[in-house]
């Protein structure tokens, strides 16, 4: 009797071993936000101790995301090819054992490539530890369990921003990247435990059959078994989507716009992210009280991030788009002068992070529409990947106005300028979109492009019952 794995995997309760699975990689993505923010929670600190002008952090910062951009490209391709669970285990280990080295390390150039390899690390542990969750869920959960496992992001920044208001104080800067390096050591080793290898690669080995029945009993373990079960892998085979064809699928102008989109939000990310703590810092803004800013941007994001797919369900895009975009940008742009007052400041800082992470979730809804379904993975991939490459540039933009003596007024101004491009990108996205009649793209691919993909079917071989 043949046995597909996806029907193991989508017709089974959740179960407390695949909760298991997601609460770990919950908790190794919170980790990697907490890591890629701790550098901005401790830059005045480390700027003093390292006689580091506060200016070149622009550097430091875009390291570590140049790194995160190569690892998720390099590391997450090389993990569909030697396994992605080893994969993400290195890429902890790699990003674990540099925080836990970057206290030690005195000048600016070793502290610049271990920020790099940092950004490797962490780049190439996400997409390999999205894979693996992906396959181990039910397919009716996926799109909840990725919002959630994104969600881990921002809530690793609150958790960053918690570190540094109430412990640093007492103990140093140091302390945020001793813990940063030591719990995904633990967490590395929980993963090692639990989590399974890639379901369809163990079918790929000599000894596979035996590996997909021990992953079949913990999915299923009240059920029995045969011993003359065959499991097989029916999944869509992946296909190999060029640049251009994608650019070409959502409309050449769609495209363009919504990349331009993408990178204007995720430079509003990051920006506010790292560089906030220490512009408020040089407003004489106490090392706790910059730190919750940050964090209370973390959470509004978060909400932001949960709510703005609703939001762009239900109202019309062509006004929810660029009012989060506006929204964001003038928070941004009046954060430098809340400075005396703290509950303004606060109230700011949760605001701007909801209004910017509603803009991330609705673009990312967005691309599922305009890109037909044939190549929507890969649609929506390009939209992160180009923003992720764009972002690379806004640090080092706020560290050379910082290093021409702007003032910290004026350097939140044009760190808000991002979200008025970003505004009108999605105006005219949204027009362009509408003018279109809704479906753009689709008549240039054949119909087989077009069509239901395998996952989206019922596997005709899959035999629940035996399980």
């Amino acid at each position: 009797m043949q046995i597909s794995i996806e029907s193991v995997v989508n017709h089974r309760p959740l179960g407390g071993y695949r909760v298991a699975i997601i609460a770990i990689c919950f908790l190794i993505v919170l980790t990697d936000g907490f890591d890629t923010q701790a550098i901005g929670f401790a830059a005045t600190a480390i700027a003093k101790a390292r006689a580091i002008p506060l200016s070149d952090f622009g550097h430091m910062f875009s390291a570590g995301l140049l790194g995160s951009a190569i690892g998720a490209f390099l590391l997450g391709t090389l993990g569909d090819r030697i396994g992605r669970r080893r994969l993400l285990m290195s890429s902890i280990l790699m990003f674990s054992l540099c925080s836990l080295t970057l206290p030690q390390l005195k000048s600016f150039p070793e502290i610049l490539a271990c920020r790099f390899l940092t950004g490797l690390g962490l780049g190439g542990a996400l997409p390999n530890l999205l894979a693996l969750c992906a396959e181990c869920t039910p397919r009716s959960m996926r799109g909840v369990v990725t919002g959630v496992l994104f969600a881990g992001f921002p809530a690793g920044g609150v958790a960053g921003a918690v570190v540094s208001a109430h412990v640093v104080p007492g103990f140093g800067w140091p302390v945020i990247f001793y813990i940063g390096g030591s719990v995904p050591l633990v967490l590395a080793c929980l993963a090692i435990a639990i989590l399974p290898p890639s379901l369809q690669s163990v079918l790929r080995t000599p000894d596979g059959q035996r590996q997909a029945a021990k992953i079949a009993r913990r999915i299923a373990p009240t059920r029995q078994l045969s011993q003359f079960v065959l499991f097989v892998d029916t999944s869509e085979p992946h296909q190999n989507i060029s640049l251009g064809r994608v650019y070409r699928a959502g409309g050449a102008r769609q495209s363009l716009l919504l990349w331009c989109a993408s990178c204007m939000c995720f430079i509003l990310l990051i920006d506010v992210a790292l560089w906030t703590p220490a512009l408020l810092r040089q407003e004489g803004v106490g090392q706790s009280s910059a730190a919750n800013v940050v964090g209370l941007f973390n959470l509004g994001s978060v909400i932001g991030t949960a709510f703005g797919g609703k939001l762009l369900d239900r109202l019309d895009p062509l006004m929810v788009l660029p009012v989060s975009f506006v929204g964001g940008g003038l928070c941004i742009s009046l954060l430098g002068h809340a400075v005396g007052h703290p509950p303004l400041l606060a109230l700011l800082g949760i605001l701007t992070g909801m209004f910017i992470g509603c803009c991330s979730a609705q673009l990312l809804g967005f691309a599922v529409r305009i890109y037909p379904n044939a190549m929507r993975a890969s649609g929506v991939g390009w939209v992160v990947a180009v923003g992720r490459a764009g972002q690379i540039a806004g640090p080092l933009t706020v560290g050379a106005l910082l290093s021409h003596g702007m003032a910290v007024k004026g350097i939140f101004l044009c760190v808000a300028l991002p979200a008025v491009f970003g505004a009108l990108a999605v105006l005219l996205l949204c027009r362009s979109w509408n003018i279109a009649g809704n479906d753009t793209g689709l008549d240039e691919f054949p119909a087989q492009m077009r069509s239901t993909p395998m996952d989206d079917r019922a596997t005709p071989i899959s035999s629940v019952e035996a399980l």
